[in-house]
């Protein structure tokens, strides 16, 4: 959905392994290091380039959601951690934050 966005899904191999190369990096903004980092769901939002909205399960039924870009091809850009939402459920839905 171009500048909305989309409802959430399963995650695919290629956004998780986004996700597990960013996963410092999500570890710094979060402020914290997790033992347990599995992307499961994912939302986009088609902006100059990609929004993904992330949610990631952490261990003891804890999850947080990642906001990371993705610009276009072109720019030559590698995908970059926006922010990070912790302290959140399996039941918390994936919005824009």
């Amino acid at each position: 959905m171009l500048g909305g966005v989309g409802n959430a899904r399963l995650a695919t191999t290629e956004e998780q392994e986004m996700v597990q190369q960013l996963k410092e990096s999500i570890e710094s903004k979060a402020n914290r290091q997790f033992s347990t980092f599995d992307p499961v769901q994912v939302a986009t939002q088609v902006v100059a380039g990609t929004n993904y909205f992330v949610k990631i399960e952490v261990g003891s039924g804890e999850h947080i959601h990642a906001r990371i870009f993705r610009s276009l091809p072109h720019a030559g850009q590698p995908p970059q951690v926006h922010s990070v939402q912790c302290g959140l459920t399996a039941s918390d839905p994936l919005k824009y934050f």
